[in-house]
């Protein structure tokens, strides 16, 4: 699939979520109609991951992760819209895990994670004495693998021109955004237009985050065509030499 047919397979995200933010000002929480609005969005970006050509095991891996990722969060958006918090926040633990096994732990580049886990430390520090019992442990935790998803994906930008990188990155550290807002207006102080901040942040990182998948498809077949030349290019080698002994 090619990068300039991505924004026409993403059609229907964009729609999914103009419809929320219409509609949902007209929905009770807690109730189907306002989980599905919330959750559509993500459904269809499952659907453009999974409309994706890949040619490659490895490409297949991340396409697999990407889209375990999603079902993982829209797990968790649904949790969360029935306040079902610390549930919700164990799906998105799992949603970081499958981001981080997605984007892995090559190049290293330390120096790009230790401030995003020093912004964790002293996020974590200033609302802890306002979190309940539960939430005092789970929250470290998440914010520890939420950090480390954003550290990742900032890692794999090699140069500003890799625009789906970019992307990928910017996604990363808007979620990283949106979750902090979550937690500033639950367990430190009111955000105005919270709600808003959170969801418009979230789902551009999502769709930050599913676009990169593009990056996998276009590599797999410039790899997969780059094989079939070298591979085309030994036969006639080997063909030359039989004639040549012949």
């Amino acid at each position: 699939m090619q990068a300039k047919y991505a924004i026409p397979r993403m059609l229907m995200f964009f729609v999914t979520v103009a419809l929320y933010f219409t509609l949902i000002g007209k929905t009770e929480r807690s109730t189907v109609t306002s989980t599905i609005l919330k959750c559509l969005p993500i459904v269809t970006l499952w659907m453009f991951v999974l409309m994706s050509d890949f040619e490659l095991k490895r490409s297949h891996r991340y396409k697999l992760l990407i889209l375990a990722g999603l079902v993982a969060s829209c797990a968790g958006d649904l949790l969360l819209n029935y306040d079902l918090f610390e549930a919700g926040m164990g799906a998105f633990g799992v949603a970081q895990i499958f981001y981080v096994s997605a984007f892995g732990f090559r190049p290293l580049r330390p120096w790009v994670g230790l401030p995003l886990y020093g912004f964790a430390i002293a996020a974590v520090a200033i609302m802890f004495h306002n979190l309940p019992t539960l939430i005092k442990i789970c929250l470290p935790i998440y914010g520890a693998l939420l950090v480390t998803m954003c550290w990742r994906s900032l890692a794999r930008i090699d140069c500003v021109k890799n625009i789906l990188r970019v992307a990928c990155g910017l996604g990363s550290v808007l979620f990283v955004i949106s979750d902090s807002i979550i937690a500033i207006d639950k367990f430190y102080t009111p955000v105005a237009n919270a709600q808003t901040a959170i969801m418009v942040t979230y789902y551009v990182a999502q769709f930050g985050i599913a676009l990169s998948v593009i990056e996998q498809s276009v590599t797999a077949s410039g790899g997969a065509a780059a094989t079939k030349t070298a591979n085309s290019s030994k036969q006639r080698q080997n063909g030359t030499r039989q004639k040549k002994s012949a």
